[in-house]
C-alpha cells in the first residue's frame, strides 16, 4: 500500500543542519520536498539528504541562492504549496556585513516572497532568523529561548551595527 503523498513544499538551505532535520521529518511525514541548495554537485553536501528513507521517491535537489538574480526561485516554488526558508548568507569574517550579510539575506527574502506570489499555490511561508537576532551580547547565555533578544548597546559599543538591526 503505498503511503500518502503531500506537497510539494520547498526548503530553502536544505543541506544545513535546521534545514536537513526539516528535511527529514518532512519526509517521514510523507511530504514532496523541493530541497534548495548552492551547489547540487557538491555530494559531501547533499548526500545526506539523499541518504534519507524515502528520498529517492519524495525527494528533489535545486539549485538556488540568496544572492540570484531576481526570479530564481520561481520554477522551484512553482506549484508548491508551502515554503520554509532556512537558508540565509553566512560571512563572519566580513569587512562590510551590512553589504555581504545584511542586504542580500533581507533582498533574498523578498524574491523568494515574491516568487510564492507569483506561483499563487503557496498557502504558507515560514521563516526562520539567525542567531544573531538573540545572542550577540557580551555575556552569552547558556541556553535561549523567545524572551532573548541581542544587546544593542553591546553591538553599538563594538561597532557590530551591521549585524544587528533594531
Amino acid at each position: 500500500m503505498e503511503k500518502e503523498r503531500k506537497g510539494p513544499v520547498v526548503v530553502t538551505g536544505a543541506s544545513g543542519y535546521v534545514g536537513s532535520w526539516l528535511v527529514m521529518k518532512l519526509l517521514q511525514k510523507g511530504y514532496e520536498v523541493r530541497a534548495t541548495v548552492r551547489d547540487p554537485t557538491n555530494l559531501k553536501k547533499v548526500k545526506p539528504l539523499l541518504d534519507l528513507p524515502r528520498s529517492n521517491e519524495l525527494l528533489s535537489i535545486w539549485k538556488a541562492d540568496l544572492n540570484g538574480t531576481e526570479g530564481s526561485f520561481d520554477e522551484v516554488i512553482r506549484g508548491s504549496i508551502g515554503v520554509f526558508h532556512v537558508a540565509t548568507p553566512m560571512n563572519f569574517q566580513s569587512k562590510d556585513p551590512e553589504n555581504e550579510v545584511i542586504q542580500p539575506a533581507i533582498n533574498g527574502l523578498l524574491g523568494i516572497l515574491r516568487s510564492c506570489k507569483n506561483a499563487g499555490s503557496v498557502k504558507r511561508v515560514i521563516f526562520t532568523s539567525s542567531a544573531g537576532t538573540v545572542n550577540v551580547e557580551e555575556h552569552q547565555a547558556a541556553a535561549y529561548d523567545e524572551t532573548c533578544w541581542s544587546d544593542l548597546d553591546f553591538v553599538n559599543r563594538v561597532k557590530m551595527t551591521g549585524w544587528v538591526r533594531t
